[in-house]
């Protein structure tokens, strides 16, 4: 990775290998930076994600939340993407491939919420 990730970022990331057998491999996939950039201007080794997928033809129709946070593709991101709540993970620098842009305020703050209602009692 060249430069320094922000919170609110989505950037292509490289999942593989896998370290879990019964998780499906993707060696490329976005992924919504949500660490606080205290740790991210502070050389920190690894950064908290939430990874993302564009295989949404096999999901029911509905509001899918608080699993899911879908994204809207632009012109950098070529896919509408789902933010998959409840796989969030730190992973390594060096994982990080390029920046596809940041979210909006309001996907931010929704995938925020969608953390806490995962997390809460």
């Amino acid at each position: 990775m060249t430069q320094a990730v922000r919170r609110g970022e989505i950037w292509a990331v490289n999942f593989e290998p896998q370290t879990h057998r019964q998780e499906p491999g993707k060696k490329q996939r976005p992924a919504l930076v949500i660490q606080t950039d205290a740790l991210n201007g502070a050389a920190h080794p690894a950064t908290i994600v939430i990874p993302g997928t564009s295989q949404l033809d096999a999901l029911p129709p509905g509001d899918l939340f608080p699993l899911r946070v879908r994204i809207q593709r632009t012109a950098d991101l070529k896919f509408d993407t789902d933010l998959l709540i409840d796989q969030v993970r730190a992973i390594s620098n060096a994982r990080f491939l390029y920046r596809y842009g940041a979210v909006p305020q309001n996907i931010l703050k929704r995938a925020e919420e969608a953390l806490r209602l995962l997390t809460s009692r």
